[in-house]
């Protein structure tokens, strides 16, 4: 049942947001509706004890602060991606973070170098990413600038994250509230400094007192992202404990086979049949990497025989 909603939301919450940037383009809003409903779910939730969360105390808000600052921006950055480019755009950028992650984790944290073998899935992650650059009918300037942002900021939260889910006590559902609580008070800064604020001005000054601010054609696709939001939150760590790490790993890739697939079928607004064959490869040989680097991390621990 859990790997089922997972699959679900994981495969629908990109295409959903872009649904909803489509009709109200403004990135920091709609992500901010996601996480006040999450925020507010989880609470209610742990308040009546079908789930294990802590209540919010200020110590642990501070020391969650700065990991949580690199969340909210790389969401905030998902957002603009979506806004000015394909789904598809998307994943190609996503994708790339297991080579870099896995460089930092080398150079940064001093873990071992990857084998040749999983180098060169990371390479063919790399040049598949490339190849959909090269055959992207609908690249954008700002759509690729805020990629490149994007995927900055998504490599330091990984590796940051690390560091501090191994140094701060908390539940599993306890993150998931502060992550929520403290990248909702981000949002009205983000929005000053991205502009968004201006422009939410306007649009409310321009609203005539006859029509809804939010008319169904936005709502439905907001309300949507927002059940997504908070479905993703509860099935992702409930399949983890349910299936293994290589299960897991191949439904991950399987939602991103089953969103490349809804994207097309569903509207216009994607890329091209080449482009979408690089994303494929991407896809592959992000499965490929993960079964190389498990076959790495075994053998390093098989013992030393004289």
């Amino acid at each position: 049942m859990m790997a089922s909603m997972y699959a679900v939301c994981s495969s629908t919450l990109s295409i959903v947001n872009k649904w909803a940037l489509l009709s109200l383009p403004y990135p920091g809003l709609v992500t901010a509706c996601q996480f006040l409903t999450t925020a507010v779910v989880v609470s209610i939730l742990g308040t009546l004890k079908y789930i294990d969360v802590e209540p919010l105390r200020k110590d642990k808000l501070i020391a969650m602060a700065p990991i949580n600052v690199v969340f909210y921006l790389a969401i905030f950055m998902n957002g603009q991606v979506l806004k000015y480019a394909t789904v598809e755009t998307f994943i190609a950028f996503r994708s790339l973070t297991p080579l870099l992650v896995s460089a930092l984790d080398t150079v940064v944290r001093g873990e071992p170098a990857p084998s040749r073998r999983t180098l060169g899935c990371l390479c063919s992650i790399a040049l598949g990413a490339a190849s959909y650059a090269h055959n992207d009918a609908r690249i954008t300037p700002a759509g690729y600038a805020w990629g490149v942002v994007y995927l900055t900021i998504i490599v330091t939260e990984m590796v940051y994250a690390k560091h501090v889910t191994a140094t701060i006590q908390l539940s599993t559902w306890s993150l998931v509230l502060y992550q929520n609580t403290i990248a909702l008070f981000l949002w009205p800064f983000a929005s000053l400094v991205s502009g968004e604020f201006q422009a939410l001005r306007g649009l409310v000054d321009a609203q005539k007192e006859d029509e809804p601010l939010l008319p169904s054609a936005t709502l439905v696709p907001l309300l949507l992202s927002c059940v997504l939001a908070i479905g993703i939150s509860f099935s992702a760590w409930g399949t983890r404990s349910a299936v293994s790490a290589t299960q897991f790993t191949v439904l991950g890739v399987a939602c991103k086979l089953a969103t490349v697939a809804i994207n097309v079928v569903a509207w216009s607004h994607h890329a091209s049949f080449e482009a979408q064959l690089s994303i494929v490869c991407c896809i592959l040989a992000s499965v490929a990497y993960s079964h190389s680097a498990k076959q790495d991390k075994a053998g390093k621990q098989l013992p030393v025989t004289k």
